[in-house]
């Protein structure tokens, strides 16, 4: 099977360094337009916006752009779909998106997919997959990604729960801030959710440095068993009202993918560690090399060979050579 996942790992690096710019394309334009789609669906206030002719080319820019564009252009089809319900719930998201953008993707642009797969998860219910996975393979500071992933679901989640309500609140915008924010703060999921999240998400980034042999195997143990735990504490703790049924099947799922991916990305071959030592003139030096395992792709070509063609072949290439009766 890890064969199998290292061959596999191989003929994808390949193929991906022949199109790179295609799949980097394609992936970008399917999660702009998985958003933009996903926000109509949510809160599609305003029915022109949520034409396909307006989503399709929107996706399509975000996937010819970097990354900041996307955040840019989902976070603009999310204020103008809010303005029409209030101008100063639309004013306070945007605030919000200012801060994210300042303090965290201005720097980190790419983490804008971070924030995109984790709401997207949240919509189709899978996000217990998420923190085990993500420590895993993401820098310890994206953890904000995930955070404000998180924020921004309860938000449009509140938002499209109470569309009615919104709507007859709209004449008066105060009332309106009013609602949202007593909706989100007294909101226990939330809570519960940030809290496991964000302590899973740590002690796997943490674990997973370590120069301990195993030390990724451990960070998954120990990020399943600290989510679990947390998820059910904090639901107990707060009545949160959260599905255990779900926790655990969420869970289980996550530590089957860091499982294979971790197997994949990578392999290491802890029987084969090797310790060195060696000095100069200032320092003593201690290193412990741990080699990866490389499978190299098999490339087989099936030759199929036609007995016909073969013996019209022969048949032409062989050309007898005429013996005067002199020389016999």
């Amino acid at each position: 099977m890890t064969t199998f996942l290292l061959e596999l790992k191989t003929r994808w690096l390949d193929f991906y360094e022949k199109h790179q710019k295609k799949i980097v394309f394609f992936f970008k334009l399917a999660m702009a337009m998985t958003a933009l789609f996903l926000l109509t669906y949510e809160i599609g206030y305003i029915s022109f916006l949520k034409s396909p002719l307006i989503i399709v080319p929107s996706a399509v820019v975000c996937g010819l752009t970097p990354p900041p564009v996307t955040l840019i252009v989902v976070s603009f089809f999310i204020i103008a779909h809010l303005f029409s319900v209030s101008v100063r719930l639309a004013v306070v998201v945007l605030l919000i998106f200012a801060v994210m953008y300042l303090l965290f993707f201005r720097i980190c642009p790419k983490a804008v997919y971070v924030l995109l797969i984790t709401c997207f998860c949240f919509f189709l219910h899978i996000e217990y997959v998420l923190p085990v996975v993500f420590g895993l393979f993401l820098p310890i500071g994206y953890i904000f990604a995930i955070d404000f992933g998180i924020i921004i679901f309860y938000i449009l989640n509140t938002i499209g729960s109470y569309e009615a309500t919104l709507t007859r609140l709209s004449g008066v915008n105060v009332q309106v801030i009013s609602y949202i924010a007593e909706s989100i703060f007294r909101n226990h999921s939330l809570y519960a959710v940030l809290i496991a999240f964000t302590v899973t998400f740590l002690l796997v980034s943490i674990l997973k440095r370590g120069s301990f042999s195993y030390s990724k195997i451990y960070a998954i143990i120990t990020g399943v068993v600290s989510e679990l735990i947390l998820l059910v504490v904090t639901d107990i703790w707060l009545s949160a009202g959260l599905s255990l049924a779900a926790i655990i099947a969420g869970t289980l799922v996550g530590t089957f993918i860091a499982l294979v991916m971790n197997a994949v990305m990578s392999p290491l071959d802890y029987t084969r560690t090797e310790h060195v030592h060696f000095e100069d003139d200032e320092y003593y030096y201690y290193v412990k090399a741990v080699p990866k395992r490389r499978v190299a792709a098999s490339d087989l070509k099936v030759t199929t060979i036609n007995a016909r063609d073969v013996k019209e072949r022969a048949t032409m290439e062989f050309n007898p050579v005429d013996v005067d009766e002199e020389d016999t």
